[in-house]
C-alpha cells in the first residue's frame, strides 16, 4: 500500500511539472508575435515584470529574450 502511495504522489508530481511546462511555453509564445522565438523589447513591454527587468533578463545582451533566459527569470 506504501508503495502505491508513492507511485501516486510521483506520478502527480510529473504531471505538475509537465503542466508548469506547457504553461510557461504556452506563455512565452503568446508574447512572442512574431513566431520568432525570441521576444523583442517590443514584446516584452505587453508584460510590465518582463519590461521593467528586460535588460537583466537578458542575460547575454543581444537584444532579445531567449525561451531558456525567460525560463530562468521564471523559476
Amino acid at each position: 500500500m506504501k508503495t502505491m502511495a508513492c507511485i501516486s504522489i510521483m506520478l502527480a508530481s510529473l504531471v505538475s511539472i509537465s503542466s508548469y511546462a506547457l504553461d510557461l511555453n504556452e506563455t512565452f509564445n503568446e508574447l512572442d508575435k512574431d513566431s520568432n522565438g525570441a521576444l523583442s523589447e517590443s514584446e516584452a513591454s505587453e508584460d510590465a515584470l518582463l519590461h521593467g527587468n528586460f535588460s537583466q533578463i537578458d542575460s547575454n545582451e543581444d537584444g532579445q529574450i531567449s525561451f531558456p533566459e525567460f525560463q530562468s527569470f521564471i523559476q
